[in-house]
């Protein structure tokens, strides 16, 4: 019987989505620490001297590093509800590392797809990898619900 190692899914994942801010905040600072003001950080004020300063490359590989790190926490609850409901139904160890190894997986091609799609033609391709990922979290819930039923 093979170990069920879901449950790690919801950590890394957490890590996974903190990366794109850490990302942003590099992007934000210049690499200096000093340039960020902590005491009001999402401030309008902070936010247009960081527009101004930056070039346009920049500010919007910015928004978008921000917006899957906002994304990422947005799916959170899905991911453990799907976790948590599978484990309870008892679903098979292997279907719950295999489908949460590649959520992690697909997730981060996401990630990196988000952060560096710059044209109409490969945001599709984001879009895709972030129905998958969604569908893959339905299977498990629907998958537990079949069984939880009985």
């Amino acid at each position: 019987m093979a170990t069920n190692y879901s449950v790690y899914s919801i950590p890394v994942f957490f890590i996974m989505n903190f990366i794109p801010h850490a990302y942003a905040a590099m992007l934000f600072t210049g690499g200096s620490p000093k340039r960020f003001d902590n005491v009001n950080p999402k401030s309008s004020a902070t936010l247009e001297r960081f527009r101004k300063r930056a070039s346009a490359a920049t500010f919007t590989r910015w928004e978008r590093a921000k917006a899957a790190h906002h994304n990422g926490y947005e799916n959170l609850p899905l991911l453990v509800a799907a976790v948590v409901l599978g484990n309870m139904a008892r679903l098979d160890a292997a279907t719950m590392n295999w489908t949460f190894g590649t959520f992690l997986a697909m997730r981060a091609v996401f990630i990196y797809a988000y952060i560096n799609t710059e044209s109409q033609k490969w945001s599709t391709l984001r879009s895709v990898v972030f129905i998958i990922t969604l569908l893959q979290c339905l299977w498990i819930i629907t998958m537990a619900g079949n069984v939880l039923a009985n």
